[in-house]
């Protein structure tokens, strides 16, 4: 008897429960989706000597030791600003002449003495994102001197050419 108390009290309660939470409602929904844009802003790219901008279509001139001595320039750099959204590329040469002077006033003598370039970091990708201040290429120019060569002004005329596509 007492068991059968239990089980109807126990059934009581739980009727009542179901009871007590009123009628069952349906639930709505809904979907929203926030969009948003943040716009591209054109890849932006300089060239550099020893930290000092060389204008686009620029000349700048650099003074080294004597073409009796072996030297090396200071870095040539180039950084780049972007946030594009796809990967872009690099490409960059350097064509460096051999040092040439004149002699008797109009007699072009040449040194055979070419600078190589000595690359340092080279980037030929510029991967999709958000990119400030970007070190792509550092490169410098050097040469092994001649202590036999005449006395004179020697000109290396180097073209710099570089884009990101």
């Amino acid at each position: 008897m007492k068991k059968l108390l239990t089980i109807l009290t126990l059934t009581l309660l739980t009727t009542a429960s179901i009871f007590a939470m009123g009628p069952s409602r349906p639930y709505k929904s809904a979907e929203v989706q926030l969009n948003t844009t943040i716009a591209e802003f054109p890849v932006e790219y300089q060239l550099y000597y020893n930290d000092v901008a060389i204008e686009d279509g620029g000349y700048k001139e650099i003074v080294v030791k004597p073409l009796t001595e072996s030297d090396t320039t200071e870095e040539f750099t180039i950084r780049s600003n972007s946030n594009m959204n796809s990967d872009l590329q690099v490409e960059v040469t350097v064509e460096p002449t051999s040092f040439k002077t004149t002699l008797n006033g109009d007699e072009v003598y040449d040194s055979e003495i070419t600078p190589r370039v000595g690359w340092k970091r080279q980037i030929n990708t510029i991967t999709a994102g958000k990119h400030l201040d970007y070190l792509i290429y550092v490169f410098d120019l050097a040469w092994v001197g001649n202590e036999n060569l005449p006395a004179g002004e020697y000109v290396s005329d180097v073209n710099i050419e570089y884009t990101i596509i």
